[in-house]
């Protein structure tokens, strides 16, 4: 197979690790197939820019476990070393933020603990004890002297997580480590691809990148007769046993379930901008993502960072707090807080409006029938009051539906995926509406919030919410194919009282909307892009932070400020799409 346009180097190895065999239908099929071949690189090449700070959520966590496991460290010099640390924790090469210790600190204790007592679980039922192993398994086939139908010639397979043997090698464990609750389950291809190196690899030294493998196969003296795998989850200690496998039932599983996936990521064709840009060593070259130099007008600086993300939701948390920003958006912790009333409403009403405007042929609300407790989707718990005022908001939403009266040959994109890159700055821009659809040759956008509260009039709405400003922004910028002329942005404000709803209509091909909107982006991307040490920015938004167990300002800040109450301006607004990089609320 030829080289994707924008990379450069060698195809023939194929590197794959178990998380690739993971299903993920906003992955880029080019990204997939130039990420597996690690000898091909971007073209030109990127510069290294290191991170300003650790960002690997469990970087520090593994670099505690390899002290207290290979290097026979009593546990509570490992805690001390922690709770001690100001900068890098032990080799790590970029300092690790003061919360992402404390973090560390006590996913360490639950992890020790857990594994203690699964040992001693195993003893109990006459299993053999398991020993931590300072090299990883993979599994390697031979290089062949030929390329095959994929363009290889050979193949690699990797797992990550914490690795352990029986000393006679019949068992072999892996722990994974879930930053939140341990996952019930992963799904059929990614445990028969962990299964497979577990039960078919050998130790291997790790090697540097863009170096290539020995030409021979891995070989283990003793391959294990038992592979068993655990979810670990960092934020509460909990455990699930996720596979306990022979070789036997190991070969059938990876043959059913894993061996399509990983030859689908190895011969991929076509793009799919998204988040897969982040990483994607073709950027230079693909012709699918809109290029938007200058969209909020900044002024032309050398990246500090390596290439990344930005969403509005990603601009409002910083704006809140930096720290906030880092910690949950960008190392993905969570304390499991349980989620506030007008969240969960939030999002039962948004998964409903999800369900009617996916229907085809596309028809408004206002023709469908009229929403009762039953018509909340699945899977949404919501008490009695709570039902009944998400009901009554889906009811206010029938009269303002975009799709009433619409014409059979309109599109309709529910939460589709809007995607930008600003070359100057190295910045992938994501935006995920809540629908876009074509009406008489217009284009428009359509943001849906609900709220106990109605708009504060003492800020315009693209200062209130950021996402607005970004689809302006966007639609001026030419990223949807769309003349802003033609297009508008539209803000939907759910109440529950009748008639106390809100449409509100912005238009994109006005230079003073643009102008606001260039500046209310600015001054929020601008200082994240920037940031070099994520400080703590105290307020009312943290009581809802999923990250303020870690952060001593922010617990300090709680105690002295129990929650207000009465009306206040919009601040920290729910994400119902929170983890993808989209600008809703």
């Amino acid at each position: 197979m030829q080289n994707p346009p924008g990379t450069t180097g060698h195809g023939w190895l194929v590197k794959v690790s178990s998380r690739i065999a993971r299903p993920d239908p906003t992955a880029c099929p080019t990204h997939l197939r130039t990420a597996v071949r690690p000898l091909l690189i971007a073209d030109p090449p990127v510069p290294f820019r290191p991170a300003p700070l650790e960002d690997f959520g469990p970087g520090p966590l593994f670099a505690a476990l390899d002290l207290w496991e290979h290097e026979g460290w009593p546990l509570g010099r490992v805690l001390e070393e922690l709770r001690g640390t100001r900068g890098p924790f032990r080799g790590r090469g970029a300092p690790a933020h003061p919360a992402l210790l404390a973090w560390t600190v006590k996913a360490f204790e639950r992890y020790v603990s857990a594994r203690d007592a699964e040992q001693h679980a195993a003893r109990e039922a006459g299993l053999p004890a398991t020993e931590p192993v300072r090299l990883g398994w993979s599994a390697r086939t031979a290089k062949r002297e030929a390329h095959d139908a994929r363009g290889a010639r050979q193949y690699e397979h990797t797992v990550w997580g914490r690795q352990y043997a029986s000393v006679d090698g019949s068992v072999r464990d892996l722990w994974i480590p879930s930053l939140g609750r341990a996952k019930p389950d992963r799904v059929a291809a990614e445990k028969a691809a962990i299964a497979y190196v577990m039960a078919q690899g050998a130790l291997t030294a790790r090697r540097r990148r863009g170096t290539e493998p020995p030409e021979s196969a891995t070989y283990s003296y003793r391959l294990p007769d038992r592979v068993r795998v655990f979810d670990f989850g960092c934020a509460d200690g909990s455990v699930t046993p996720l596979l306990d496998w022979g070789q036997t039932e190991t070969r059938e599983r990876f043959a059913a379930d894993a061996a399509l996936a990983f030859r689908e990521a190895a011969t991929g064709t076509g793009t799919q901008p998204g988040a897969s840009c982040v990483e994607c060593k073709a950027i230079s070259g693909c012709a699918s993502l809109r290029r938007t130099p200058g969209l909020w007008g900044a002024a032309p600086a050398a990246p500090t960072h390596s290439r990344r993300s930005v969403s509005a939701w990603d601009l409002r948390l910083h704006g809140e707090c930096p720290a906030q920003y880092h910690l949950v958006r960008q190392l993905h912790l969570n304390d499991l807080t349980p989620e506030n009333d007008g969240a969960r409403r939030g999002r039962a009403v948004d998964a409903w409006l999800n369900e009617r405007h996916e229907a085809r042929p596309a028809r408004g609300c206002r023709d469908l029938p009229v929403p009762d407790v039953s018509s909340i989707p699945t899977g949404f718990d919501l008490e009695a009051p709570l039902a009944g005022t998400a009901v009554r908001m889906m009811e206010e939403h029938r009269s303002l539906c975009p799709l009433n009266g619409i014409g059979p040959g309109e599109k309709v994109l529910v939460q589709h995926r809007v995607t930008a890159y600003v070359p100057e700055l190295d910045i992938v821009v994501l935006a995920v509406p809540d629908l876009l659809h074509s009406y008489r040759g217009q284009w428009i956008w359509r943001e849906t919030k609900t709220s106990a509260r109605p708009l504060w009039e003492g800020r315009s709405l693209l200062r209130s919410y950021p996402q607005l400003a970004l689809g302006v922004l966007l639609f001026a910028a030419g990223a949807l194919d769309a003349d802003p002329r033609r297009s508008w942005v539209e803000f939907e404000l759910l109440r529950e009282e009748r008639g106390a709803s809100r449409l509100e209509r912005i238009d994109p091909g006005r230079p003073e909307n643009v102008a606001e909107a260039r500046e209310v982006i600015a001054e929020l991307a601008q200082p994240l892009l920037s940031d070099t040490s994520y400080e703590p920015r105290t307020g009312r938004h943290c009581h809802s932070c999923q990250a303020r167990t870690w952060c001593m300002p922010g617990t300090a800040y709680v105690a002295d400020h129990p929650p207000a109450s009465g009306p206040r301006p919009p601040a920290a607004d729910v994400d119902h799409s929170a983890n993808h990089g989209s600008c809703r609320v």
